[in-house]
C-alpha cells in the first residue's frame, strides 16, 4: 500500500490518486547490481506527496536518506519500482525528458545553497528560467525580482551574493528554487549551516511560500524541533520507511498541537 494513501490493484497501477504529486510504489536502489559488489541501499519504499503537503524527512546518517533524495529529485534513477512526478512514470523517460521534467516541475534548495558566486542575487534566481529558455529578457527579470521581493531581499538584487550574509545567500536559494513556479522543492538540511535565528527565519520563509502556493516541500533535517515544525514525518531507517504519521503541528491553526490524547 503506498504510504498515506489507499490504490486500488496493484501498485503497478498507473492511476493518479486525488492530489497526487509524487508516489513511489515499491522503489529499491542498488549499487554496482548483478555483482559480487552489489549493495541494496533502498528496500522497497511506497511514498505518496499531495499537493501543498509540508513533509519533514528524518533518518540516521547512513539511512538512505540522501540516495531517496536523489531518486525523487530525479538526478538518479531506481534499480527497481516505479516513481511517478504528476502522475507520470518517470522510467519511461529518456534523459533528456527527465531533464526537462525536473527543471520545470522541481526546485531545489541545498545546505550549501549552491549559488553562482559571480552573479548577483537576481542572477542567480534567474538561472533557472535562463536555462530552460536560453536567453534572458526582462519578464525573466521582474520576476527574479518579483521573487527576491517576497524573501526580504529586494534592496540587495544587485549585490553579488558573496556579500550576503549566510541567511540571505540561503533565502536567495529558496527564491532560486521557486522561479519556475515548481509543484515540488526538495530542502536538503536548508538550515544546517545557518544560526538559529537565521535558521527559524529560513523554515519560516519556506512555510509561508508553502502556504501561499500550495507547493509541496519535502524536508530533509535532522533538527528534531524543525521536523515537529512540519505536518508530517517521514522517519527512514536502513533504506526503508519505518514512521509516517502528521506530526501534530498545524500552520493553517497558527502552529497549535492538534493531536489528541485518550
Amino acid at each position: 500500500m503506498v504510504s498515506g494513501a489507499v490504490v486500488s490493484g496493484t501498485v503497478a497501477d498507473a492511476k493518479v490518486v486525488a492530489g497526487e504529486v509524487l508516489r513511489l510504489d515499491g522503489v529499491r536502489k542498488a549499487y554496482n547490481p548483478g555483482t559480487p559488489q552489489a549493495v541494496e541501499v533502498l528496500h522497497g519504499i511506497d511514498l505518496l506527496l499531495r499537493r501543498g503537503e509540508f513533509c519533514a524527512l528524518i533518518g540516521p546518517s547512513g539511512s538512505g536518506k540522501s540516495t531517496l533524495l536523489n531518486l525523487i529529485g530525479l538526478l538518479d534513477r531506481p534499480t527497481a519500482g516505479k516513481l511517478f512526478l504528476q502522475g507520470q512514470e518517470t522510467g519511461l523517460l529518456d534523459d533528456a525528458a527527465l531533464t526537462r521534467l525536473r527543471g520545470r516541475s522541481i526546485g531545489f534548495v541545498f545546505q550549501n545553497h549552491n549559488l553562482i558566486s559571480a552573479f548577483t542575487a537576481a542572477e542567480n534566481v534567474m538561472m533557472p528560467l535562463l536555462l530552460d529558455r536560453g536567453w534572458p529578457d526582462a519578464a525573466m527579470r521582474r520576476a527574479a525580482e518579483a521573487l527576491l521581493d517576497h524573501v526580504g531581499l529586494l534592496r540587495w538584487k544587485d549585490s553579488m551574493v558573496g556579500n550576503l550574509s549566510g541567511g540571505q545567500q540561503q533565502r536567495v536559494a529558496v527564491a532560486r528554487a521557486l522561479a519556475m513556479s515548481p509543484v515540488l522543492v526538495l530542502a536538503d538540511e536548508p538550515t544546517g549551516n545557518l544560526d538559529t535565528k537565521s535558521a527559524d527565519d529560513v523554515f519560516t520563509l519556506l512555510r509561508e511560500m508553502n502556504l501561499a502556493g500550495g507547493t509541496t516541500f519535502l524536508i530533509v533535517t535532522h533538527d528534531p524541533r524543525l521536523a515537529a515544525r512540519c505536518d508530517r514525518i517521514v522517519e527512514v531507517v536502513d533504506g526503508r520507511i519505518v514512521a509516517d504519521a502528521p506530526s501534530g503541528y498545524s500552520a493553517a491553526r497558527g502552529g497549535a498541537d492538534i493531536r489528541t490524547t485518550g
